[in-house]
């Protein structure tokens, strides 16, 4: 089969740094291949160039990583046509992008959502629930290393792009024992702090997110984060806000959910954050056999194919 991707063209492909969208096509790509199809990326603002490449190219189906694009797809010709929205807030968008779910019910093609959730909101707002298949992210589980025991077992971590709508500088400020990695995007932050470890190499967190207890993620909004999926493969638990928790088993004893009315309460934090490190260090290659069985590409790319078949 061969299938084109279509990215953003706002960061390279592959990423040389971060960039979740990016990773993922990337990782599409390369997983793709090994099962024998034929892949081209197509990363450029340029519509009219994304236009030429698809329509000259006899792709058997496309898929558009970029919803604000969505307006191009009806003027590709390609059978098996795919959109996916990463947009954080699709449960909940604010005003000025509601326009996207126009885009999508008019972009003629299978939307392929993030999370079940995502997918009913999608049906809420006049999608037929035929032309929308949920898949999760995926990881390759056996790329991160895990520790039997974690070199930092009173520590967290955050991971992830500094910004307000993931909360942490206000994290920073409440004496949690957690460390944060990722690039600053929050004027807020004080990245002077000595657990601030600025924005490290994605070979890095593979390598080294197993010193960790656990990870939070108190997030207003997410698709599905990566960066769970991330820790749990290094044999981390999860504290996550509700609107973070995407596709998670939250009878899982090493998820522990903050609800919205708690988020700013620090002394109902720490006590969650510590009981959710005593719980998962003992749990750690359950926490990835559990990452594995849900989302490790072996099984994702399998059910990637069949959503083609099925359009």
């Amino acid at each position: 089969m061969k299938i084109a991707l279509i990215g953003p063209g706002i960061m390279p492909i592959p990423p040389t740094g971060w960039g979740g969208v990016e990773h993922l096509i990337w990782n599409y790509n390369n997983q793709l291949k090994k099962i024998g199809d034929e892949v081209v990326i197509i990363n450029t603002k340029d519509l009219n160039e994304v236009v030429r490449i698809v329509n000259s190219g006899n792709f058997d189906a496309v898929h558009l990583h970029y919803d604000h694009y969505s307006n191009v797809m009806p003027h590709l010709n390609c059978k098996k046509k795919m959109v996916t929205s990463h947009y954080p807030y699709l449960e909940n968008p604010e005003p000025q992008y509601v326009f996207l779910y126009d885009l999508l019910k008019n972009s003629q093609s299978h939307i392929v959502s993030l999370s079940d959730r995502i997918k009913k909101e999608f049906v809420r707002r006049g999608i037929d629930s035929t032309n929308v298949s949920v898949l999760p992210c995926a990881i390759d589980t056996d790329a991160y290393t895990i520790d039997d025991k974690a070199l930092h077992p009173d520590r967290s971590v955050v991971v992830g792009k500094l910004e307000p709508r993931k909360r942490q500088a206000f994290l920073q400020k409440k004496g949690l024992n957690i460390d944060f990695i990722g690039n600053n995007a929050d004027p807020s932050f004080d990245t002077s702090d000595p657990c601030y470890f600025g924005e490290q190499s994605k070979q890095d967190i593979m390598d080294n997110l197993t010193a960790y207890a656990n990870m939070i993620l108190l997030s207003s909004g997410e698709a599905h984060p990566f960066v769970c999926l991330e820790g749990m493969a290094a044999g981390l638990g999860m504290v996550l806000s509700e609107q973070s928790t995407a596709n998670l088993d939250l009878s899982q004893p090493f998820i522990t959910v903050i609800p919205d009315k708690k988020l700013e309460d620090t002394e109902y934090l720490k006590e969650k954050i510590e009981e959710n490190r005593e719980i998962s260090l003992g749990m750690r290659q359950e926490i990835r056999k559990y990452c594995r069985t849900n989302f490790d590409w072996v099984n994702i790319i399998q059910q990637y194919k069949k959503i083609i078949d099925s359009i």
